[in-house]
C-alpha cells in the first residue's frame, strides 16, 4: 500500500510565533538582496519558478491555509529554493507586525478571495483598510502587482488604488507566466481552461 509522503516544512517554512518584530530581513537570508512578497502562495508555483528564475532577490511567501503551506515549503526545499521563506499566517496580520517600514520591492497578490456575495465584501483583502499597510512597507519605487479572474473585485480595486496616492504604472508579467498568461499559478491555468477573463493591475509607490 501506498503511504502519503511526509511533508517537510523546515528550513523554508518558518514558525510565525518565533520570529522578532519587526522581522530583519538581511538577518533572515543572509544578505542584503531586494524582498518581494506574495499574499496566497497556495502549492507555491509562483514562488518556485521565481526563486530560480531570479536568485538575486529574496521572496517571503504568506498562507493562512495549513495544508498548503506546508505543500508549498516542502516543495520549495525540494526544489532548493534557498531565496524563499514562508510564514503560515493571516496577511494584514503579517505585514502589519513583522514586515518593516520601506522594505518591500513588490507586493505580489494574484487570484485573491474574491468573497462574491455582497454580505461578504468586507472580508476582502484589498479595500481603502489595507493601503496604508501597502503604503508603509513599499520602498521608494516598490510595486503592488494584482491579478484577478473577478469583474466586481476589480472594478473594487482599481477605486481603491485610485484613492490610495500610488501611481498606475504597466503590468510586469514576470518570468513565470507563459504565453498569454498573467501569473503562471495553478489557479490562472485552472480558470484559463474554464475560459475566465482575467484583470492585471500594478502601482507604484513613489
Amino acid at each position: 500500500m501506498q503511504t502519503r509522503r511526509e511533508m517537510i516544512v523546515e528550513p523554508i517554512g518558518l514558525d510565525v510565533e518565533t520570529l522578532p518584530r519587526p522581522l530583519d530581513f538581511a538577518a533572515l537570508f543572509g544578505n542584503a538582496n531586494p524582498v518581494e512578497v506574495e499574499i496566497g502562495i497556495g502549492k507555491g508555483t509562483f514562488l518556485v519558478e521565481q526563486a530560480k528564475l531570479r536568485p538575486e532577490v529574496n521572496f517571503v511567501g504568506i498562507e493562512w491555509a495549513r495544508w498548503f503551506w506546508r505543500y508549498a515549503s516542502d516543495r520549495l526545499r525540494r526544489h532548493g529554493c534557498v531565496n524563499v521563506r514562508t510564514v503560515r499566517a493571516e496577511a494584514v496580520f503579517f505585514l502589519t507586525e513583522f514586515v518593516p517600514d520601506e522594505s518591500v520591492s513588490v507586493l505580489h497578490i494574484y487570484f485573491p478571495d474574491p468573497w462574491p456575495k455582497k454580505r461578504h465584501h468586507k472580508r476582502r483583502l484589498i479595500q481603502d483598510s489595507f493601503m496604508p499597510v501597502v503604503r508603509r512597507i513599499l520602498r521608494p519605487g516598490g510595486r503592488i502587482q494584482i491579478v484577478t479572474d473577478h469583474q466586481g473585485y476589480f472594478e473594487q480595486i482599481e477605486s481603491v488604488i485610485a484613492r490610495s496616492g500610488l501611481t498606475l504604472v504597466d503590468y510586469n508579467r514576470p518570468g513565470s507566466a507563459g504565453d498569454g498568461e498573467f501569473v503562471g499559478t495553478n489557479f490562472e491555468r485552472k480558470y484559463r481552461r474554464e475560459g475566465r477573463p482575467f484583470f492585471a493591475l500594478a502601482a507604484m509607490k513613489q
